[in-house]
Order: structure tokens, then C-alpha cells, then sequence
């Protein structure tokens, strides 16, 4: 089934930002987690931002919270590109 909503976030060193922002997903998709996936497109992060994604991965249920790492840093309009050309829902 084709869920109806895929939030893509690139990211790059932003693991204090990146947990505020799955906090604010994850109550505004409230009532719709099955709707929805989100998927983290870590540029090669040096921080700990594989751990936030961990972490989230066990609290966010229903909604499927997807990491994909880079092998190295291809640059934040690549990976924003990246993170829309690989959508499969009908919105992004």
C-alpha cells in the first residue's frame, strides 16, 4: 500500500535539531501514523545522529522511520535531491 505521506529530511551534524524535529513529526501525524513514513537522509554525519534516529525508530509506532546513510558527503542539494527522487508516496 501506498502511504499517502513521506517526510524526507536531509541532515547533516544536526542531531539536537534533528530530535526536536522528529518530536514535532510525531505529534503532528498523530491520528495518521499508518499514513505516513519518514525517512532521515544522513549525509555522512560525524555526530550522533544515527543514535537519535535509533531512538526515534522505537517510539514513533506505526509510522516507519527510515535512516539512509551516505557513504560520504555529497552536499545538501544532492541530498535533498536524493531524498525526493526516491518518494513513493503520493505526497512528499
Amino acid at each position: 500500500m501506498t502511504k499517502l505521506l513521506s517526510i524526507t529530511i536531509p541532515t547533516y551534524n544536526r542531531a539536537p535539531q534533528l530530535h526536536i524535529q522528529l518530536a514535532w513529526f510525531a505529534n503532528e501525524i498523530e491520528g495518521f501514523e499508518d499514513e505516513c513514513d519518514i525517512t532521515v537522509y544522513d549525509n555522512c554525519s560525524t555526530d550522533h545522529t544515527q543514535a537519535v534516529i535509533q531512538e526515534w525508530q522505537q517510539v514513533m509506532g506505526e509510522t516507519t522511520l527510515r535512516s539512509i546513510r551516505n557513504s560520504e558527503n555529497i552536499g545538501g542539494m544532492r541530498n535533498l535531491a536524493l531524498g525526493l527522487s526516491e518518494s513513493k508516496s503520493r505526497f512528499t
